[in-house]
């Protein structure tokens, strides 16, 4: 079962931060959700908001869709950038606008 668009909103995805959403076709690769947030804090919005995951060091997700999946979700495609790299490994970001 897919989540439709319907369901992805700041609250859905805010829910299930700390947790991992597993790359489809990248066998043990996961991205964690380390933060969801609105986009605008003076004005927040349920449907404009940003994702921030955090990955491994390797392999490195070009920016495109991915297909993701979690255990509560279900499959979802996110277009995901890649912001930023540090000790912990890749960032990625996600904007919902």
């Amino acid at each position: 079962m897919s989540t439709t668009p319907a369901a992805l909103t700041l609250a859905a995805f805010a829910a299930h931060a700390g947790t991992d959403f597993t790359v489809d076709g990248l066998e043990g690769v996961s991205l964690h959700l380390s933060e969801a947030a609105p986009l605008d804090t003076a004005a927040p919005n349920d449907r404009q908001f940003s994702l921030m995951f955090r990955g491994p060091a390797t392999p490195l997700l070009e920016q495109a869709t991915h297909a993701l999946a979690h255990p509560a979700m279900g499959p979802l495609a996110i277009f995901l950038v890649p912001v930023g790299r540090d000790a912990q490994g890749v960032h990625y970001q996600a904007i919902f606008n």
